[in-house]
């Protein structure tokens, strides 16, 4: 199993440097979406931060924190594992948006979880 620096909520707690970072208007497809237009332009925007997603192509499905630098360069640092189940299983049944390569947006509950138990605001 691949290691997380942060493996549940308690943890990302201590991580104020990425609490200020957090991003929830990132989702999959913001991030899957190509860089260029049909026309070759550039698409001009800024993804760096944090953001949440569920991850289901792994063996058994969960909450995952992705940081996304300036460069668009994406790495998985993070697994929610204490998400109540029954939260993850209504956001993959009742998807916000088609999955992208097994990865499911969150919910607006699941976002409530989040800043509640972080004690922010979106």
């Amino acid at each position: 199993m691949i290691g997380y620096a942060i493996k549940n909520i308690e943890e990302l707690k201590e991580r104020p440097d990425i609490i200020s970072k957090i991003r929830f208007d990132i989702t999959p497809r913001t991030i899957m979406e190509p860089l260029f237009t049909e026309t070759g332009e550039f698409r001009k925007v800024d993804l760096s931060g944090y953001f949440f997603y569920i991850e289901t192509e792994s063996e058994r499905p969960g909450l995952m924190l992705m940081k996304v630098s300036k460069t668009t360069s994406m790495k998985t640092i993070g697994i929610i594992e204490d998400l109540p189940q029954d939260l993850l299983k209504r956001a993959i049944e009742n998807p916000v948006h088609s999955p992208i390569h097994g990865m499911y947006a969150i919910t607006e509950e699941i976002k409530e979880w989040i800043c509640k138990n972080l004690s922010i605001t979106p």
